[in-house]
Parts: C-alpha cells; sequence; structure tokens
C-alpha cells in the first residue's frame, strides 16, 4: 500500500518531469536507482536507518548517481528525500510515480491470472476487452497459479474482475450453505 508522503512526492517529481518534458528519462532513472538499492543489502540498510546522517545518505546518493548516470533533476530529488529523511518510502514513491503517470497516460496495467499459460491471441483478446472496460490502455502481466482450475481472473489496481472457476465454486458453496 502507498503511504500519502509517498504519492505527495510522487505526485511533484511527476508533475516537474512533465514540465520539463523528462518523463521517460526520470522513469529509467527511479528504475535504475530502485535496482541498485534492492540489489544491495547494505544499500537498503543505510537508506532504512537513522543512524546514517542526511549528508551521508546524500554523499551516497551522489555517488549512484554518477555511476548510474542520473539526470540532476532526479540527483536532487533523490537528494532532497535524503535531507528529509524520506529516502526509507523511496519504493512507496516509485510506486505512486509509475501509478500517476500511468493515469496521467491514460495506461492501467492488469494483472491476469489464469490456471494455464495464454496463447498470444487469448492475451491479445482479454487485452481488447479489459480496453473496452476500463477506457485505458491496458498492459497485460500474466501469471499461472494452477488453484484457480480454469477461467481467468485479472486485477487493475483495487479492481478485480474475477471469472475463475475456483471463484464460482466459492459463490456456489456460499448459496448452498444458506
Amino acid at each position: 500500500m502507498i503511504t500519502i508522503v509517498g504519492k505527495r512526492y510522487a505526485k511533484a517529481l511527476v508533475e516537474l518531469s512533465h514540465e520539463k518534458n523528462i518523463v521517460d528519462k526520470t522513469r529509467a532513472d527511479l528504475a535504475a536507482f530502485a535496482a541498485v538499492v534492492d540489489g544491495q543489502a547494505s544499500l537498503q540498510k543505510l537508506f532504512s536507518s537513522p543512524a546514517f546522517t542526511p549528508v551521508a545518505k546524500k554523499a551516497v546518493i551522489g555517488e549512484l548517481a554518477a555511476k548510474l548516470g542520473l539526470q540532476q533533476t532526479t540527483t536532487r530529488f533523490l537528494s532532497h528525500l535524503a535531507e528529509t529523511g524520506r529516502i526509507r518510502n523511496f519504493s512507496d514513491v516509485q510506486q505512486a510515480f509509475e501509478e500517476l503517470l500511468a493515469d496521467r497516460q491514460n495506461r492501467a496495467r492488469a494483472r491476469v491470472t489464469t490456471a494455464a499459460p495464454l496463447a498470444a491471441g487469448e492475451i491479445a483478446d482479454i487485452k481488447k476487452k479489459l480496453e473496452a472496460v476500463t477506457g485505458k490502455q491496458v498492459e497485460i502481466d500474466a501469471k499461472v497459479d494452477p488453484s484457480v482450475i480454469g477461467g481467468a481472473r485479472a486485477q487493475i489496481g483495487s479492481v478485480i474482475y474475477d471469472g475463475t472457476i475456483k471463484n464460482q465454486l466459492g459463490k456456489m458453496r456460499e448459496r448452498l450453505a444458506k
């Protein structure tokens, strides 16, 4: 769940990156920074620990930014997060940034779960139906879960479209229990 703090910072960054016309680069910078931090436990500890000063955290951000080739706007943003003690909320900020950006660009990501892998044509059909329902351009993230038995479940944000056999059996069980 994204925090209010994460949304506020992300909203500011989305607006700034749109204003400067650097949305794609900012998105790539955040992803690169997240990949490095997520890949190293020592960096996670540094950014989450109050034992390290904001100055130390900013120095590490500066070094990472130079190695990753981050643009100045992203580097200043990350340094500001460190300065205000919010760098520990970076993953929330990044997730909120992606969601706000997708909303602004009329995109949505759908997690589609089925019992067996889907063929390309089936994914295209599901995508077309979800786009018609949501009115947005939908990106499909397909997953396989044999426990759904059959059918499909699609989740876009907090909305779930559940057409699985497992769900239908659960509903039937509830009706019979009454």
